[in-house]
């Protein structure tokens, strides 16, 4: 590797930038270290004790990725530079994340302990000397241990070995400029209960050796941020940092890669990013769970991985990172970028120059994201009702307003064909406000068979004590442990309708929950070869008061790993074939195992469209 400048010589002679700021000014002067980082907070809780002080000093840094987490050190085309990591301080970052591959570096492994190779723990101890020695903080952890995910109690004599030497080869740093992280991205057989269990027992034993200690954790699932909710961390332990990653959506994160080297990309290229207000909100969602699980468990938090791949357009790899970046320091959290000089990195090594636009985007993020995602006035747009369960009685209680007038038009209810209708898994249930009625199917469907009119008890579902009149309400229950899923939808009334001209859907409602809110819409003909997986959806969180619920046209994104979102489809693409809208509970799964969720619902609309939409003449 030639020698490396620092990212501020390279863009404008001896100009650097703070690695916290969020002004768009650049400073002259003296270089600064983590020391001298502050984090630009809008956090409601105040977050205090050294671990949370430490993140304050981490600020924004660097994984030294493709390095260390190799099988040995330069296969994956990567070597630690000593002058890398001096050009990443002199340019302004306060942390370097050392991820470490330990399985394939040992003397001697047996099922009751292993011995870290003492060449292998010198060119660790160097790397980690040399992070500190250029004023920045230092985080190593374990790293690609395929054995620990698959077969977590047998190898975890080892494991523990590992973090035995690996804590007492570092026993002696300061507190102030080492973190020792836990295992990387936990998953598989390691999950749950079990990860829980090896979390308390490595703190332990780190604790046991190095009291003082900073120790870094992450939920399971990949370390992804919906895995905090159920990381258990013992009552007696303090100076914890949390961690998560992030790289949703992957479809835009990962295009491009070809990890198993099959010639095929493991997600197409040409995926948009740019910063719409769904796409805003789906990540400003997403790291507010952890600022919530942060101020709940008084945990400072730390993203240690996030990044997009050099194959993706530059202005997509800038935008994302800028807005990832920034929603994380404005909630307090330090962060670290993925990674230094390899596929997702900031550095060409071949040609010895930095990714300028991404290192602005790092270190002097600038972008107004409010531009991205203004909205009209809704109270000069047209709207239509969908339903506002005061329309219809008795046997057409749950015929949609819109299925309602078009039926009419036709002669009379009777031909009414958008009902309300529950659906659910085998395990978990849905029932009426009172709880001793059991929701299921079509709820109310009006036919004749035989002259014989067959129904069931929707009208349970119907309540007085709606936002305004009536309204409706049911509570689910989700059982077992196979992503449970319940909800209730309505068919618009038949075929399809071009929701073109939608602006927004708005509704109010109150209850218990994480929903999802979602168009289904016929897109065998339009997206994914016929495939029926996915929906164009947004989550809201409902509390416990009646609040009017504005989701915009540009909110709409397709059900994560669907296939419309492997397709790369947007709303705006697919929005001509709408069939339904759907609520149902959120995106997380497993977390709501064994839950309760309740919602109320009134005065549904589709704002920005008219009757003639949907063939409403009178």
């Amino acid at each position: 590797m030639n020698k490396i400048l620092p990212f501020g010589f390279v863009l404008a002679g001896a100009l650097f930038f703070s690695a916290c700021s969020d002004s768009s000014s650049s400073s002259l002067g003296e270089i600064p270290t983590s020391s001298s980082s502050v984090v630009e907070s809008s956090s409601s809780v105040m977050l205090t004790g050294h671990a949370a002080e430490l993140v304050k000093k981490m600020g924004v840094g660097m994984n030294m990725g493709n390095i260390f987490e190799a099988p040995d050190e330069g296969d994956w085309g990567e070597t630690f530079s000593d002058e890398g990591v001096k050009a990443l301080a002199d340019s302004g970052f306060g942390n370097i994340r050392i991820p470490v591959r330990w399985e394939t570096h040992l003397t001697d492994s047996s099922a009751t302990g292993c011995t870290v190779d003492t060449t292998w723990m010198a060119r660790i101890t160097h790397a980690v000397d040399e992070v500190i020695k250029n004023g920045m903080i230092a985080v190593v952890d374990a790293h690609h241990w395929a054995s620990m995910y698959t077969d977590p109690e047998g190898t975890k004599p080892c494991f523990l070995d590992v973090y035995r030497q690996m804590t007492t080869n570092f026993k002696d740093y300061s507190a102030d400029s080492l973190v020792i992280e836990l295992l990387n991205e936990p998953r598989t057989n390691l999950a749950g209960a079990t990860w829980n269990s090896l979390v308390a027992e490595t703190i332990a034993l780190i604790r046991s050796i190095s009291p003082d200690r900073t120790i870094m954790v992450g939920g399971d699932n990949w370390n992804s941020y919906s895995g905090l909710a159920d990381l258990s961390l013992p009552d007696s332990v303090s100076n914890i940092i949390a961690t998560f990653h992030y790289y949703e959506p992957m479809t835009v994160t990962h295009q491009g890669t070809d990890f198993d080297g099959d010639g095929e990309y493991d997600y197409p290229l040409g995926v948009a990013w740019s910063a719409t207000g769904a796409e805003q909100l789906a990540v400003t969602k997403a790291f507010k769970r952890v600022k919530a699980w942060s101020d709940a468990n008084l945990v400072p938090v730390y993203l240690g991985e996030f990044g997009v791949y050099t194959a993706a357009d530059t202005s997509i790899r800038a935008l994302w990172t800028e807005f990832v970046r920034t929603t994380a320091t404005k909630l307090g959290f330090a962060c670290a970028y993925w990674e230094f000089s390899s596929g997702f990195g900031v550095y060409d090594n071949d040609n010895d120059i930095w990714y300028e636009y991404l290192m602005k985007a790092l270190l002097r993020p600038s972008t107004d994201f409010s531009v991205y995602s203004n909205y009209p006035d809704l109270d000069s747009t047209s709207y239509v009702l969908f339903d506002d369960f005061d329309s219809y009685s008795d046997d057409y209680i749950n015929l949609n307003y819109v299925s309602g007038r078009l039926a009419l038009q036709e002669g009379g209810l009777d031909s009414g064909k958008g009902y309300w209708y529950i659906y659910h898994d085998s395990l978990s249930r849905a029932f009426s406000l009172l709880g001793d009625t059991l929701m299921s199917g079509t709820l109310i469907h009006y036919e004749k068979l035989d002259s014989i009119k067959y129904k069931t008890n929707y009208d349970k579902m119907i309540v007085e004590n709606g936002y305004t009149g009536r309204g409706l309400y049911v509570k689910f229950n989700l059982k077992g442990d196979n992503y449970p899923w319940v909800g209730l939808g309505s068919s618009i009334n038949t075929g399809n309708y071009d929701f073109t001209n939608l602006v927004a859907l708005s509704f109010k409602a109150k209850g218990k929950g994480e929903f999802m809110v979602s168009f289904g819409m016929d897109y065998a003909d339009t997206c994914c070869g016929g495939s029926n997986w996915g929906k164009f959806q947004t989550s809201i969180e409902l509390t416990e008061n009646w609040e009017e619920y504005t989701l915009w046209f540009d909110q709409f994104v397709p059900t994560p790993y669907s296939d419309l979102e492997t397709e790369g489809a947007t709303w705006a693409e697919h929005n001509k074939a709408v069939k339904n809208l759907q609520f149902a509970n959120g995106q997380s799964y497993g977390e709501s195992v064994d839950d309760t969720l309740e919602i109320y619902l009134d005065d549904i609309r589709f704002y920005g469209m008219s009757d003639s939409d949907f063939g409403i003449t009178k």
